[in-house]
């Protein structure tokens, strides 16, 4: 695989966060290992993107500035999602994860009108999964 696969095909990871998330819940991983995983996750989101500046499509810097907020609220619902898996009564951090939920619902509609089934709109609707597995358990 290519680097530049990679890249385009990094969505996948939320998916897998969230299977990874009902897993830590039930018990049959431990929460460690989640919390690991998903904080690298977070970390990969933001920072690392931010420095990778690995975009296939030429953009302006309303674009770029939006696609990057984008990337740090996905990046903070991982982080937060790992906090809620492992220490689970904490009622206000599902409250963060609702309203930082709702911002990525946003940018998924913004990703819809703008660009059609490119990655952003992809990333936004894992995220919405990984959102709604948090805080449907």
């Amino acid at each position: 695989m290519t680097s530049k696969l990679i890249f385009k095909r990094d969505y996948l990871l939320l998916p897998i966060l969230s299977l990874l998330y009902f897993l830590a819940i039930k018990n049959v991983i431990p929460a460690f290992i989640y919390l690991l995983i998903a904080l690298l996750t977070s970390i990969y989101f933001f920072p690392i993107k931010l420095f990778l500046r690995y975009d296939s499509t030429p953009s302006n810097n309303k674009r770029r500035i939006v696609v990057l907020l984008s990337y740090f609220i996905i990046s903070n619902i991982i982080a937060l999602s790992a906090l809620v898996a492992f220490q689970s009564d904490l009622g206000f951090i599902r409250t963060g994860i609702s309203f930082y939920g709702l911002i990525n619902f946003a940018f998924l509609i913004y990703f819809h009108r703008t660009e059609k089934g490119s990655y952003n709109f992809i990333l936004a609707c894992c995220t919405v999964v990984l959102t709604s597995a948090i805080i449907g358990v």
